[in-house]
């Protein structure tokens, strides 16, 4: 008889205490719990917050370099290339040129003389 007493007991402990205690809030979060109001301001705050958030991940990703970019960044390095030696012929975004300057000094535009 102690056996199922014993059973007994142990089981409506074990309910008592799995159930939520009444006096504990519920989560402000709680979706459940939202009135169809509540729930139309949650889903529009979200929807800015992401909206926010795209803008801010697009405006941080660098945009490629055009087309004319990228020539101008190849002319300047052909131009200052070192190994250049009076005779070269150099392709820039300007066309082609021949450089006829001297080994000894920096490069001047004078320097290039327009092939085409």
């Amino acid at each position: 008889m102690t056996q199922p007493l014993t059973f007994t007991l142990a089981f409506i402990m074990l309910t008592l205490l799995s159930t939520s205690c009444p006096a504990q809030e519920s989560p402000e979060g709680d979706i459940s719990q939202m009135s169809r109001e509540q729930w139309r301001a949650h889903i529009k705050n979200f929807r800015e917050r992401s909206e926010m958030i795209r803008r801010e991940r697009r405006s941080l990703i660098p945009q490629p370099p055009t087309p004319e970019e990228l020539a101008e960044a190849a002319s300047r390095r052909a131009l200052e290339d070192d190994s250049l030696r009076p005779g070269d012929v150099v392709s820039t975004n300007k066309g082609l040129f021949r450089y006829q300057g001297p080994l000894d000094r920096e490069r001047r535009p004078e320097d290039f003389v327009r092939i085409r």
